[in-house]
């Protein structure tokens, strides 16, 4: 009797598993098209929230992608020195361009004061890395 009980009790679980298994891969495959759909669309919903931003954020947008490209297509020397410094000229390049926008577009003053700090030291930087570069041309071999 007791086994027979303990095989009702087996068999009903072993059918709710089956059971809760079969809802999980259905429910899986009606639901992967639709994941599918929104991962392909993820990109364009970027595009459009950056344009429901305004040409303010496409400018910041654009001014990364202009600093990346550039850092992307350098070529490197294979000298880290040189390549250090080369990288950091483009790198606080992107960050006057976004400083810049922030100049442009910002309406908050102290963002606006913070843009034009950040600006006037990256101009700095900037002018101590070309510094280098110029007297160490053999850094480039």
């Amino acid at each position: 009797m007791t086994s027979t009980i303990n095989r009702r009790i087996l068999s009903t679980a072993v059918a709710k598993l089956v059971l809760s298994a079969v809802v999980s891969a259905g429910a899986l495959a009606f639901a992967s098209p639709a994941l599918a759909q929104n991962a392909a669309h993820s990109q364009h919903d970027m595009s459009k929230s950056a344009h429901a931003a305004g040409k303010t954020s496409m400018a910041m947008h654009a001014s990364m992608d202009d600093m990346h490209k550039k850092m992307k297509s350098m070529a490197m020397t294979g000298n880290q020195d040189m390549d250090f410094a080369m990288m950091m000229v483009s790198h606080h390049q992107g960050a006057i361009d976004m400083a810049q926008a922030q100049i442009d577009h910002g309406k908050d003053k102290q963002m606006i004061s913070a843009a034009k700090k950040i600006i006037a030291a990256q101009k700095k930087e900037i002018a101590m890395f070309e510094a280098w570069m110029k007297k160490h041309p053999h850094s480039t071999k």
